[in-house]
Order: C-alpha cells, then structure tokens, then sequence
C-alpha cells in the first residue's frame, strides 16, 4: 500500500483474498508506512490476523516495514482537501514509530506467523533491527530490503554478514521505460530530503559532524519510540455531530468528507437507507410558500427516483398560480420583517449559522439530490461544501466594502434567483447568500426538476434567522405565471445560473433589470506533445464524465497534438479509462457516472449521430432500460464545423479533434462562442505561457481537471457567452458588490499639488466640489489599479497547486452620454477605463453642451469621441464588450438593444472610489496550475 486512502481498503483485500481456502498455504506479503500513527493499529490489524491463520494452519504472512512513500503527495493531497496531513509531523517521530513497530514484530510470539522485512537505508536503523533480531533469536524470519542503487555499500555489508537481502527495482517493458524513471525519481527524492539518512551517508565518518547530527537523530527516535503517539491524524467522522465554526472574521474552505475512513462506510449506508425509498414510502408533500405562510396548491407536480425499477415517488411539490405569484411580490417588497434594514454583522452571524446547519444536514441533503436528481455521492459531497462556503464567505467578502471610508451601502431590494438542475444545491446557495449578505429580499425559482432540493435547504436559511417573507421558494405552474416574476418592477437584479437561452428570455422581458448570470460552455482541454499522457488522461476522464457529463464547466472537446491523437498507446490508454467507469444508480456507492436528469433530449439525439469523417472510439450505450444511464462514449474524428464541436451537450460525450499545433488549437477554441471554462496539458513553460496569454475564458486550468472550481480558490465565471453582466466571479472577492448600491460620501480631500500628471484635466474644472472630487478619484484610481488590479495573486497557496486570480482589461467600452450628464461624472468614466487600460469611446449627440470640454477630456483620458445620434449610437451598440451610461435615465431602445446583444450596461453613477469604479472597466480571470508530477515539484 502506498497512498493513504488506500491503506484500509489494501488491508482489506489482502486479508479477504488470503481467507480462501485455497490461499491457505500460500505465503504473501503488505506494506506497513511507519509515517503513519495509523501503522500500529495498522499492524495490530495484521498481527490477529497473521496468527490466527497460523494457528490454523496456514502459512505464515510477511510485513514490509518502510518509513514512507509518498510524503509530499499526501502533503499535496491534504492541502487541496483541506484534511489533515496524515502522516507524522517530523522525521524522528517517523523513525520512532519504526522503531516502536519494529520492537512488536521482533518478538518470537508475533514473527513466526508474521515474517519481517526490514526495509530501510538507514545504517541506524538496519543495526538496530539486526542486534534485536540476534537478541530474540528470530534472525531467520527477518529480511532486510533496499533498493537497488541507493545504498550499494549497505547491501554490500549486508550480503557480506550473510543476511537475507532483497533489492528492489522496477522491472518494465520499453514502452512503460517512464513508469519506472518516474518511480526511480520519487525514490531519489524522499531518499535525499533534508532529514533522510542517505544524504549525509557519502564520506561518512564516525565523529565527524554529520555522524554526530544522526546520532543524536536515532538516539532522541529510540528515547520516544514508547510514547510516540499511535492515535491516527485524520479523524473526521460524518456520524458524529458536525461540529459547529460560529461567527469567523476569516475565511477557511469546508472539507469534502474522506470516504477512505471508515465511519464514513457507516454513514454512507445510513444515506442510502433513509433515502431510497421504497414503492409504498409516503412521499413529502411541499405547500406553495406565501411568506411565513404554506399553502395549497391547486396542482402538484411529482418527483420520482429514476434509479430504481419501480416508480417511487419521493416528493409531491405544489406549483404556484398567476394570483399567489403576485402575492409572493407583494411580501418580498414590503418587507415587513425589515430584514433590509439589519446590519451586516446581525446578517453574519446568520448566514455563518445556515452554514454551520448545511454542514449539520450533509447526509440529508445529499440523499435528497441523489433521490430527486440522481447525484452520486460524492458528487453530492463536494455540492454540500461549497454551499457551506458560500454562506461563510460571502459575509466576510463584505466587509471590505463596507469598511471603504469614501462610499455607504445600501440593499438593491428584491432579488430573483433562478438556480439549474445540474447543481441543485451549491449555485442556488450561493445567489442566496450572495445577495441576503447585501440585506436584500430574495425570491428563489429553482430548476422545476430539482426544486425540493431547495425547499430543504431553505429550512437551513430559515432556521438559522433569515425570516420568510426574506426568502421565499417558488415554483411556477404555467410560463405566464413565470413572467410575471421575471417581469416585475419589484425585482431589482436577478442572478441566473442557467442556458444562454434563457438569458436572453429574460434580458429580453426584462431589459432594465440588471442581470447576472452564468450561462453556458463548450469546454476544452487541449493534449499537445509535451503532456504528460497518463496525467492528461485521468484529468479528461474526470472533467469530461463526473456528474454525467452535466456540469456546464465539463470538458466535451478534446484537442489532441498530431503525435498524441496518432500515438496508438494513447487511443488504447483513454479506450481502457472510460470503458472502465462504473455506471448506474447513485444507491450502488461503486458507480461513478449516475443518470442524466432527461431522457428526452434533441441535441444529444444529434449528438449521438456520426457525421462524414467521424468514428466511435468508445460508442455509446445505456446501462438501464429507461435510458436514462448513458455510459461515457467518445467520438473520434470530429472537425470545426461538426455537431458536436460547437453545441453544448449536457451528457457524458467527449469529442476528439486532431490539431497540428497549440496555435491551431487556440485558435479552435477561441472560435466557440462560449468561454467557461478551459485546460491545457503541457510541460513546456512556453506553451503554457503562450496558451495562457491567448486562450479566451474565465476559468483556466493547467495540468489539471477544468471542472470543480472552489470558493475563494477558483472563483466562478465565464466570458463571451458564458457569461451575461458585469463579469464579477461567483465565489469572488467582488461578487457581492454586485447586489448593494453604493452612495459617494463627502470626505474631505487636501488640495495639494501632489498630482502633477492630469494638470490639464484639472485645470478643465473650476467648481472645487468637482476638482475636489476628481483629485479624489485620480488619486483613488491609482492606488487601487495599483495595489489591486494590476496584480496576479494567490491568496491559497494550495502545496502543489497555484491558484491566481487577475484583471483583464475590456476589448473596448463605449459611454453613451446623455444631454444632461455632467462633465464630472463623464471624466470620471474616462479616467476609469484610462486607469484600467480599457480602450474608451465616447458617444454623444453633437447638441451636448459641452462638446468641446468632452473633447479635452478625452484627450487627456485616450479615449475616443464619436458624435452620433441615438439612433445611429444604438446601430452600433454591438462592435463594444460594454456600455457604460452616467445612470439608469436612458430609453428603451438602448436597453432592448443591449437585450438583444446580450450587453451589459453599466449604468450606476460613476464613484471616485477606484475599489469600486474600476470593476466597470475589468473583467476577471481565475487560472488554476498543478504544479507537480505525483508530488514532484516541475516549477511553480
């Protein structure tokens, strides 16, 4: 055994293989890691088991004692978990617990049924298993073990006094030569860490300085090898109370559960057994919620458990009518529980107690997702963490901004959350959070399909403090009664996690509405040459197919180099991996691949199609009769212009596309209109330096998965398509600035001449409110590009893995001015997109008033002055990334035009606070790099 999830699951096999009859005579043998404290349950483990099957007859079992093979990818593994770091925090605690294992095995009662392998380099530690072997008189069952090319002097001595001496090394065929270059490596590396012994063992002389260090290392190992503690390090255990944070003024990430311990195997059956329920269970009957009130509806839609061979009903939810719709407005708008008017640290302190029930709750949310839509369990798990994040984070984001000397908040009002099905838990999470965090009112409309999911998590809000009438569940029983929500005047921002065609619904319906959201994404990773191929391959594997292939961030194009798409081993290698996938029902724990939520769906009816030049390299089948279980296929062949290239398909297909280049490969996928998610496998700095200067995305992953983003870590979002607004990350450190209205409050600003640059600017205004102001933005606008925007930065610092986050400048911006708007306001715009690097043009009609100040302002600020009537501004709407507007006073025409285009108006008075104006004039990116190779380092 060598990595740590393993070691139970190891010892398992090994001793139910070695309990059939027929192994009965046979001798083998397990690694025990004395890293570990949970080596000496570990061995205890093997000791009963040894004996007995000895005492019975059988032949006696073999231990291999080493000190530990994979420190620093359980570092790495820890890190990125945020579990515990299983093994021992120092070298001599390490060598202790060697030592203490050793001084068991070496008894004459354990080693006649539990034979002894002494594996070690450590001169030390070699004697001190040989003289104990002599003194118990068991020499004969002990071997000692090293590996071959390590240590030859030692193996040397030790055939010389005629010891039994086993040499490890990897034996392989020349097609797998890199299997065992990479195991040579990592042997040299834990073999020369700063504490090993090897280090120090060239030129060793009794006395010397180095003789002395390890000395004293064995000598301070024997002293404490009686007390060292056995107690494992890992004790996370999900049938215990999950134990509560409270208020936290810093964020840390919640852990996903470790299935690999044992009381998770316990709690895992208890899921599946409230959960799957049978034929005759009752199911959950959920009122149509009118504030604090549940009442009847006249229609019930029905939810069943597609898993299972009969038709189990597991929730009957009530649909909401045109007349309760306008009644749910009428609360959330009123507000008679004044919950817009609480403060940020009453507001805190709730949402930290809805985490702390989330988190309590786990098991029921998760059986709810996998009963109602089918998640995994782990995919449920890793849903349930980031909702608890949300809800921590989002709190502790706001109080930056609501620290900011220069400006005061202030609730939108009412804010519509329209969360999807794919992930029924985390996204809806966290627009709540998101916009309850900013004190306004929130009307929740989940995914019809996966609606009684947040019915149960609301209680979460409910309970914790978060009144009715501030969070209300809908769900509609016609479109016209969805309209009228998505239409009224009460909703002041809406957050959507959905298609991009439902984006375009309801900017359409709606187009004053402000609106974020995250639609869809047609999602690559592009293989070149220089990628490690078995790495490149777990990580399609996982982006391509966990969640069904149903997540919007999943990797549906494959962009293979020449020389991998035609490297047969490569083809043979990907064919073994997903024909290998388990697929099935969520209650069987060993299915990987679940159902998709429809079995009715014309793209992937079409997807599922050959066209002219393509093949199935792994061809698509369904695991169960309803066809609701596709099995992970893979199209091979597949060009620009086909199907499946360019439409988004919400299901386990991943097409394969031969490029003769990275360039061409960029190029492929800057093509898509979509732009989530992205990957790249490469070892070569340059070819990741060259992609990530290029690619067009929100979200960039290196040598990594492309799915699976984390709050705070990888904050959430897309470009082009993918996104609809003003391009603030979900799980970012801005993206609650998005729901609050900010007020400019006077402050005092000197009048010093420290500005010298914008002096012709300056001299532009001579009302002192207005140069007050404007000191105040340059300034403001400077330091915050400068201490902020500017900068690429990991706030993580995950082992092993870099996160960054950055601000890219707009492709252009154009301000649409207005008759009436000052040139103040319209300075502030200019100086904005001039601090932000963002290439501004100026639209007003040649009847302004102040043309010509226009004109040196755009001047000074390199922007662009274009005179233009509205009607040939709104034509010409559609060749810039965002409008930006002095406010909200403009005509319909604009913003239907904006609707149509799928353009975000910026249209909030400009601030002379840089924290907060220049967010108009950015967009973020998120880049994710893995920068190790089973835990060795290749450069950060």
């Amino acid at each position: 055994m060598e990595e740590y999830k393993d070691i139970h699951l190891t010892m398992d096999v090994f001793k139910t293989v070695l309990s059939m009859p027929q192994f009965k005579n046979y001798t083998a043998g397990i690694v025990i890691q004395a890293y570990l404290p949970d080596a000496w349950e570990l061995q205890s483990e093997l000791l009963e088991f040894a004996k007995n099957r000895f005492e019975d007859g059988g032949a006696p079992l073999k231990m291999r004692l080493v000190k530990g093979a994979n420190l620093q990818m359980e570092e790495i593994i820890s890190s990125l978990k945020h579990w515990t770091v299983p093994v021992y925090d120092t070298k001599v605690a390490v060598d202790a617990n060697y030592l203490k294992i050793i001084d068991r095995a070496l008894q004459p009662e354990n080693i006649k049924a539990l034979r002894v392998g002494v594996a070690s380099h450590n001169l030390f530690t070699i004697g001190y298993a040989f003289l104990l072997s002599q003194k118990n008189m068991v020499q004969e069952y002990v071997s000692f073990e090293m590996l071959e090319g390590m240590a030859n002097h030692l193996a040397r001595t030790m055939r010389e006094m005629d010891k039994q001496l086993i040499l490890y090394t990897p034996v392989v065929k020349k097609e797998h030569f890199l299997n065992a270059i990479s195991y040579l490596v990592r042997r040299l590396d834990e073999n020369t860490s700063k504490d090993n012994f090897l280090r120090y063992s060239f030129n060793l002389k009794v006395g010397s300085p180095e003789w002395k260090f390890l000395t004293d290392q064995f000598t301070t190992a024997y002293n404490m090898r009686n007390d060292i503690s056995s107690i494992p390090k890992r004790k996370q255990n999900r049938t215990l109370p999950a134990p509560e944070r409270g208020d936290m003024d810093s964020f840390v990430n919640e852990p996903d559960t470790d299935f690999d311990l044992t009381p998770q195997k316990e709690w895992v059956k208890h899921i599946i057994q409230k959960w799957q329920k049978g034929s005759d269970s009752k199911p959950v009957t959920i009122p149509v919620q009118l504030g604090k009130e549940g009442v009847d509806a006249a229609q019930y839609k029905n939810y069943t458990d597609k898993c299972q061979t009969d038709t189990v009903v597991t929730y009957k939810m009530g649909l909401c009518n045109a007349d309760q719709m306008s009644q749910i407005l009428d609360i959330a708008d009123r507000d008679d529980s004044l919950w817009s008017g609480t403060s940020l640290s009453d507001r805190k302190r709730i949402l930290m107690k809805c985490a702390d029930l989330l988190n309590a709750r786990r098991g029921d949310l998760i059986g709810c997702m996998s009963a109602v839509t089918g998640k995994t369990i782990m995919e449920g798990d890793v849903e349930v963490s980031e909702a608890v994040d949300f809800c921590r984070f989002y709190p502790v984001s706001m109080i930056e901004f609501e620290n900011l000397e220069t400006v005061k908040t202030s609730p939108k009002g009412v804010v519509l959350v329209v969360s999807p099905w794919n992930f029924p838990l985390a996204i809806p999470v966290g627009g709540v959070a998101a916009a309850l965090t900013g004190g306004n009112r929130v009307i929740l409309k989940p995914a019809t399909v996966a609606a009684p999911i947040a019915w149960e998590f609301a209680k979460c809000f409910w309970d914790a403090g978060v009144p009715k009438d501030a969070l209300q569940v809908v769900v509609c029983d016609t479109y016209q009664t969805l309209s009228i929500l998505t239409t009224s005047p009460v909703i002041k921002h809406t957050i959507l996690t959905g298609g991009t065609d439902t984006a375009f619904a309801i900017l359409k319906e709606n187009p004053k509405c402000p609106l974020s959201a995250e639609t869809g994404g047609k999602n690559a990773i592009i293989v070149t040459e220089c990628g490690d191929q078995d790495h490149a391959i777990q990580n399609i594997i996982t982006s391509a197919f966990s969640n069904a292939g149903q997540k919007c961030s999943a990797c549906s194009l494959l962009l293979l180099e020449k020389g991998v798409y035609n490297d047969p081993n490569f083809k043979k290698k990907l064919t073994d991996a997903v024909t290998s996938i388990l697929c099935g029902s969520p209650w069987n724990t060993k299915n990987i691949v679940g159902p998709m939520i429809t079995n009715n769906n014309e793209k992937l009816k079409t997807a599922l199609q050959l066209e002219a030049g393509e093949e199935w390299l792994v061809p698509p089948t369904f695991a169960d009769q309803n066809k609701y279980i596709l099995k992970p296929c893979v199209k091979w062949g597949v060009k620009k212009g086909n199907f499946t290239f360019g439409n988004e398909i919400f299901a386990p297909v991943l097409s394969v596309v031969c490029i003769d280049s990275l360039e061409e490969g960029i190029e492929l996928v800057n093509s898509l209109e979509y732009g989530l998610t992205s990957g790249l496998q490469t070892l070569s700095k340059d070819e990741r330096e060259l992609w990530k200067s290029k690619i067009i995305a929100g979200n960039l992953y290196i040598n990594r998965g492309i799915t699976g983003a984390i709050v705070n870590r990888q904050p959430f979002g897309g470009m082009k398509r993918s996104a609809f607004g003003g391009g603030l990350k979900a799980g970012g450190i801005n993206y609650v600035s998005t729901f609050v209205n900010f007020i400019e409050k006077e402050t005092p600003v000197t009048d010093d001449k420290a500005l010298a640059y914008f002096e012709k600017l300056q001299d532009l205004f001579p009302d002192q409110n207005d140069l007050r102001k404007l000191r105040k933005a340059i300034r403001s606008y400077a330091a915050n590009y400068d201490s902020i925007f500017c900068k690429e930065v990991d706030v993580n610092h995950i082992y092993g893995e870099q996160n960054t986050s950055r601000y890219l400048p707009l492709k252009n911006c154009c301000l649409r001015v207005q008759n009436d708007d000052k040139p103040i306001d319209i300075t502030l715009i200019a100086l904005g997109a001039y601090g932000s690097k963002t290439p501004l043009t100026i639209s007003l009609d040649s009847s302004y008033a102040d043309t010509d100040r226009i004109r040196h302002i755009a001047e000074e600020c390199q922007a662009t002055v274009r005179l233009e009537s509205e009607e040939e501004f709104i034509n010409n709407m559609s060749d810039f990334e965002r409008i930006r507007t002095c406010n909200d006073k403009y005509s319909d025409a604009i913003y239907n035009k904006a609707a149509e285009c799928g353009l975000y108006i910026a249209n909030v008075q400009p601030l002379s606070e840089g924290r907060i104006e220049l967010l108009h004039y950015l967009k973020e990116q998120s880049i994710s790099y893995e920068y190790h190779r089973y835990g060795s380092f290749i450069g950060e």
